[in-house]
């Protein structure tokens, strides 16, 4: 069985009824009448919103070049969403957003930084140094679980390490949310399942180790903890 039909419902319950516009009425209004107004996130954390960051890292034993040909397109994500997506301007090109619908939600992701070299950013330590990709998440409520979100950071690094033959990849997220907990939790939830499945994708092998890496499996970081968490 894949790992997308074992995913637990629970996740799809907590993400099941997000939409961008929300009225007056509901939590963090402030966060989406700056975008609305001007297409761009608060700086900062509005009022009633927290900071929160969490990472997962993981290791998949394949090259650069196989990995970079699953996930080399802003347009293309099916390998961590589906294939619905649209785009407000060029592929792989700063300032261009995507817009698709996950379990019915309606999320927009724009580019800030967007640097995927033929070879890599050789790098054997975490957090590398350069950024794969990096978008923000316009702002997204949760009527259910009264929750609201937006993020300034959501990247992915990709690294090939082991003489590359394999790639570390790390899902760091910097969001604010009137519920941190919560949104931490759906946003682990996500890059998990990404990570799994870029990895199902490329053939399901598991990385076991090599002399120049930093470990192996899948790892989590929430704030400053790391704790081997698969």
């Amino acid at each position: 069985m894949s790992f997308l039909h074992s995913f637990p419902s629970i996740f799809v319950l907590l993400l099941s009824s997000f939409c961008v516009h929300i009225t007056a009425q509901q939590a963090g209004f402030a966060a989406f009448a700056v975008f609305n107004e001007t297409g761009r996130l608060p700086a900062g954390c509005t009022d009633g919103y927290e900071s929160a960051h969490d990472e997962v890292l993981y290791t998949v034993p394949y090259t650069y070049q196989q990995v970079l040909s699953i996930i080399g397109s802003f347009a293309n994500i099916t390998w961590n969403r589906d294939n619905s997506t649209t785009l407000n301007g060029t592929d792989n090109t700063v300032g261009t957003a995507r817009t698709y619908d996950y379990f019915g939600i309606r999320l927009i992701e724009t580019i800030k930084t967007y640097e995927k070299p033929a070879n890599g950013p050789y790098s054997n330590h975490l957090p590398p140094s350069k950024t794969v990709e990096d978008h923000t998440i316009a702002p997204s409520y949760n009527p259910a679980a009264n929750l609201s979100l937006y993020a300034s950071v959501d990247s992915l690094f990709a690294n090939p390490i082991c003489s590359n033959t394999a790639v570390a990849l790390n899902f760091t997220v910097d969001f604010c949310s009137t519920n941190v907990t919560e949104a931490g939790a759906i946003f682990h939830s996500l890059h998990i399942q990404d990570a799994l499945t870029l990895q199902e994708f490329l053939g399901n092998e598991t990385f076991t180790g090599c002399q120049d890496s930093y470990g192996g499996g899948l790892w989590s970081r929430t704030d400053d903890n790391a704790d081997r968490i698969y």
